[in-house]
């Protein structure tokens, strides 16, 4: 026959058949296996027992401690992996970019509207030429510092440069005193008589955007969109428009052309 453990503290049951101090959470008497009358166990001790299933999985924790060690190694893995990337992200984001186009001083600053506005009125097609200079004197005059559709944010500057096929458009922004950088990529074509662009690419300060997630991210430069839409009205009036290294070549329709 068992003999009785040291007498623990907190409640027992004690067993009717043999008298034998059981542990609070038997059922059956750890002596004889008579069934213990658990109505003599104090209420307030029945209500902090632990539930079984959780016992078991504590007790197995305590007596395996690295049967979960792998599973909080590969979390703790990704988490660093996670945040880092955000990190990053954040920083390249206000990181201003190491190509941002750089105002060039000129004796002779070409209107371009104007110059686009003179081809265009031309009874036959007529070319035209702007370097990037051309055009980035032009935008730091007619592009003033104004408050964009965030509140608490303004463009200040934008600039141009051009790639083969490939039109580069920069953005600096003020977010409460904070310089934003930001550049959209398009390809300009002329498609059944119309101008067309089409997005390539972008970038929020160094942080390359792909080419379809940036098309949900030109609102960003809604502001000076709006700011040259009588240019962009007039290239649509442009027969063929080239976009070389350093330039955009221009020809328009002719004022006599078909429309």
């Amino acid at each position: 026959m068992a003999t009785n453990p040291p007498p623990t503290p907190g409640p027992t049951l004690s067993c009717e058949q043999c008298g034998y101090v059981n542990e609070p959470e038997r059922v059956y008497c750890h002596n004889c296996g008579a069934k213990l009358d658990r109505s003599l166990l104090p209420k307030a001790a029945e209500k902090t027992q632990e539930h079984p299933e959780k016992a078991r999985k504590r007790i197995s924790k305590m007596t395996n401690p690295k049967s979960g060690a792998v599973g909080r190694e590969i979390k703790a893995f990704f988490k660093v992996v996670f945040f880092s990337a955000l990190l990053a992200a954040v920083v390249l984001f206000c990181w201003g970019p190491e190509d941002f186009p750089q105002l060039k001083k000129s004796e002779e600053m070409r209107l371009v509207s104007s110059d686009m506005m003179e081809v265009i009125g031309s009874p036959t097609p007529k070319p035209v030429s702007f370097s990037d200079n051309d055009i980035n004197q032009y935008l730091n005059k007619s592009v003033k510092t104004q408050e964009t559709m965030v509140p608490g944010v303004q463009l200040v500057h934008a600039f141009v440069a051009t790639d083969p096929g490939i039109l580069h458009i920069f953005s600096e922004l003020s977010a409460f005193g904070l310089p934003l950088y930001s550049r959209i990529d398009y390809k300009l074509e002329v498609k059944s008589g119309k101008f067309t662009p089409t997005i390539v690419g972008g970038a929020f300060g160094r942080l390359s955007i792909d080419p379809q997630l940036m098309q949900y991210c030109d609102y960003a430069f809604g502001t000076l969109f709006t700011s040259l839409d009588r240019e962009h009205k007039q290239m649509d009036k442009m027969q063929s428009i080239v976009v070389r290294e350093g330039r955009i070549d221009l020809v328009s329709k002719g004022s006599t052309a078909p429309r």
